[in-house]
């Protein structure tokens, strides 16, 4: 019997800014993976880097197909517009990398055989998540492995940015020694995924859409790949198949998030992070609930607390603007933040 035929899997991803020499990079580990196309979205890239992707998709056409965009309109828009490119080869699947994404080892044939084994146990909306190291060092790859199974996210149906009491009550329980941390259990199931490494068939993408291009940047990619799981299908985080995904500057530090709300560096990446995570809890189970209500209340006296810690009640005028946006459902861009 013969082996069965290889997917075609078209790749995507987008770069802006100065940065073509990871892009590239990116672009030849997608190649080396046997990708084919490889569509590469310029959301306003600077000139020079312009012309390093233009001579790149030239020399290697139609392999590499460039497309690039009149305005850097954020990442939402522009990830919209690489999924509908790649909705139209007559590829099977769509590999999603960051522009400074590095594949590990045989990391596409990993994520298409766990991809294979889900619509086996009979689910045919499905995705798979790489695990993603700062490097591909063998220590940060088992701690960026241990992390991602120790992680543990708040019920979005009754949580308010982020703030779950259940929640924050364990791991306050744990951090004071007075409950025993949570054993994380054996599967890996998420209830949603960024772009950077997602393994998705094409059929998949056309049942969900397209995504939300209105909600500009940050926290577009997980509102985009809960609805896999909203409509009944499942993300799998694969534990073998790695991608390097290098941290870079932290707008937010580490730690405690509301107290890191205060202390980030950059107030338009903290109202779009803040306000569509919102957006998105509120699209997830009732709007109006007494958990919610709850939450809401302990998210907003954590603020208080924090503004007073820091000295920063400038984060609060970002933070309630965010908030009030997220429930009228006003999205798309906030002029005033881009200076």
């Amino acid at each position: 019997m013969s082996a069965p035929t290889r997917p075609r899997v078209v790749g995507a991803t987008v770069t802006y800014g100065s940065r073509s020499a990871s892009c590239l990079a990116t672009v030849e580990a997608l190649r080396r993976a046997g990708v084919c196309p490889v569509i590469v979205v310029d959301n306003g890239s600077a000139d020079a880097a312009r012309r390093d992707l233009e001579d790149y998709a030239c020399a290697h056409a139609p392999v590499v197909r460039l497309h690039r965009l009149a305005r850097n309109e954020g990442s939402a828009p522009a990830f919209g517009f690489a999924i509908a490119r790649a909705l139209e080869t007559d590829a099977d699947h769509l590999w999603l990398l960051d522009d400074d994404n590095l594949p590990h080892g045989d990391a596409l044939s990993t994520l298409l055989a766990e991809e294979r084994a889900l619509r086996a146990e009979g689910y045919d909306l499905c995705a798979v998540a790489p695990t993603r190291a700062p490097s591909a060092d063998a220590r940060d790859v088992a701690e960026a492995r241990r992390a991602e199974q120790a992680r543990e996210h708040p019920r979005e149906d009754r949580s308010f940015a982020g703030v779950e009491l259940a929640l924050f009550a364990r791991r306050a329980l744990e951090r004071a020694g007075l409950r025993r941390p949570r054993t994380p259990p054996a599967g890996a199931d998420l209830s949603y995924a960024p772009y950077g490494g997602l393994l998705v068939r094409l059929d998949v993408l056309r049942q969900i859409g397209l995504p939300e291009g209105d909600l500009v940047l940050y926290g577009d990619d997980l509102e985009y790949t809960s609805r896999i799981v909203h409509a009944g299908g499942r993300i799998r985080l694969s534990r073998e198949a790695v991608v390097v995904d290098p941290r870079g500057d932290r707008w937010m530090p580490p730690g405690f998030e509301v107290l890191a709300m205060f202390r980030s560096t950059n107030d338009a990446l903290l109202y779009y992070s803040v306000r569509n995570r919102i957006f998105r809890e509120l699209r997830t189970g009732r709007r109006r609930s007494a958990a919610r209500w709850v939450n809401a209340g302990l998210f907003w006296t954590l603020c208080l607390a924090c503004a007073a810690w820091t000295r920063k009640p400038s984060k609060l005028r970002v933070l309630w603007a965010a908030a009030a946006d997220a429930r009228a459902g006003r999205l798309g861009r906030r002029v005033e933040l881009h200076g």
